[in-house]
């Protein structure tokens, strides 16, 4: 079970917490888990859950911001 879940920018953050923090995405509407280009959200023990948080919010931005950046074809 999950430590934490939030939605952020219609997706769900999942922050699972069984040694250090890891945090797992899912798409507006999905279930299926996202891979991001610099691999999953993580943050140590010491840093703690909000750090985690932080990292995949960051990871979204980044993803909505690349794809907004394509040109049209």
């Amino acid at each position: 079970m999950p430590a934490h879940i939030e939605h952020y920018k219609n997706h769900r953050i999942a922050i699972y917490s069984p040694g250090d923090h890891f945090a797992v995405v899912t798409p507006p509407g999905g279930n299926a888990v996202m891979s991001f280009p610099a691999g999953r959200p993580e943050a140590s023990r010491l840093e703690g859950p909000e750090v985690c948080l932080e990292r995949a919010k960051a990871a979204i931005d980044e993803l909505l911001g690349s794809s907004r950046k394509r040109p049209a074809h």
